[in-house]
């Protein structure tokens, strides 16, 4: 469970009256970007209070804020930008005092974004016509509980490499999504979600992964580098970490069946990502180990 800020999207149709309905609602953890928006299911309630024009407002704003999350989160995953911040959301609740306009931010307690936005619309904006939703985990919130618990664990910010390429001999190249190294490689820390629908295209990237980091045990020349060209060797015998969103269907069972015999053959440990916490402590060690 994180610290997270959220505020409602409301949509005031004449900005006079201060009338307005809710439209939606953003939320998000400042220190690892973990953000997302969602928009009301039910719109008859909307379309009685709002005239077209006014919804159509709302809903370019509400797009325009998921662009930006999806910006922010690649620019992140490259470390060429930090992540959306406190200031954004208050920025964005200050600028907006028309038609579209956001509540004043406000902490909440979650596991992820989604969690959040479940608890918001669960207590806050009753969406009657709303469907369950199929609880599907993508690769991103494994990898930013990842990064979260790195944070957690006080590794040096300057030790983190996010998404680092790994060459491997003279024509090999895969990634990783973090590796800690300061020159030389601590640590090599992947997260892959098996809780998604379509398994083929991930197995595909598991056994490719697989394929160019047993090259690695084998003890082929091979080096890392991060986003920023900063360059660490890494050694045969690095500690490799997997962490795993696990299935919760037969198909995700078989589909991660086959992917566990790859991380064992190249010696990797597996961790849920509910034990995230037992990677950044390995690496921690490793890291006390350097003093």
């Amino acid at each position: 469970m994180g610290r997270y800020i959220y505020s409602i999207v409301r949509c005031l149709p004449d900005p006079r009256t201060g009338e307005f309905v809710n439209v939606g609602a953003v939320a998000g953890d400042p220190a690892t970007g973990d953000w997302a928006v969602r928009r009301l299911s039910n719109t008859d309630r909307i379309k009685k209070f709002a005239p077209p024009p006014a919804i159509d407002v709302t809903d370019r704003f509400l797009a325009r804020m998921s662009s930006e999350i999806g910006e922010a989160r690649e620019a992140l995953e490259t470390e060429t930008s930090h992540a959306l911040g406190d200031d954004w959301l208050l920025k964005l609740h200050h600028d907006h005092r028309n038609i579209a306009q956001l509540s004043p931010p406000a902490p909440i307690v979650a596991a992820h974004a989604e969690a959040a936005l479940d608890i918001i619309f669960d207590h806050m904006i009753i969406d009657p016509a709303s469907q369950p939703r199929q609880v599907t985990v993508g690769k991103d919130r494994v990898v930013q509980d990842l990064r979260r618990a790195y944070a957690r664990a006080d590794i040096p910010a300057h030790l983190l490499r996010p998404k680092s390429d790994v060459f491997i001999g003279d024509r090999l190249h895969s990634t990783v999504d973090i590796a800690v190294a300061n020159g030389e490689v601590l640590q090599l820390a992947q997260g892959w979600s098996f809780r998604v629908t379509g398994s083929e295209r991930l197995l595909t990237q598991v056994k490719a992964w697989g394929f160019a980091l047993e090259r690695l045990r084998r003890g082929d020349e091979a080096k890392v580098v991060d986003a920023r060209g900063r360059v660490s060797e890494v050694g045969s015998d690095v500690d490799l970490q997997v962490v795993i969103a696990t299935p919760e269907t037969p198909q995700q069972d078989t589909a991660y069946e086959e992917a566990e015999q790859v991380f064992q053959a190249i010696g990797a440990e597996i961790h849920p990502v509910e034990d995230v916490g037992a990677v950044s402590a390995r690496a921690a060690s490793l890291v006390r180990g350097l003093a």
